[in-house]
């Protein structure tokens, strides 16, 4: 899977929020079929970016509490 790198603009809550009017739009029947592909593939985009920013942070938070730790074993 091809790594997507979000924008310098992107924010993960309006990601979110997009992805929840997708979803509504989606499930609420009114959309013709070839529309429905297009915001699920949207939608399946916007939550890789999520995906992808959390596990950044993540690691980002995980290298703080091992420098955290090492500074510890220091004093």
């Amino acid at each position: 899977m091809a790594s997507i790198t979000p924008q310098n603009d992107w924010n993960y809550e309006t990601a979110i929020s997009s992805v929840e009017e997708m979803i509504d739009k989606i499930e609420s029947g009114d959309l013709p079929l070839k529309t429905v592909f297009e915001e699920f593939e949207l939608a399946v985009e916007q939550v890789n970016q999520c995906e992808q920013f959390l596990n950044q942070g993540i690691r980002q938070m995980e290298l703080l509490v091992e420098t955290l730790e090492d500074c510890e074993e220091e004093f």
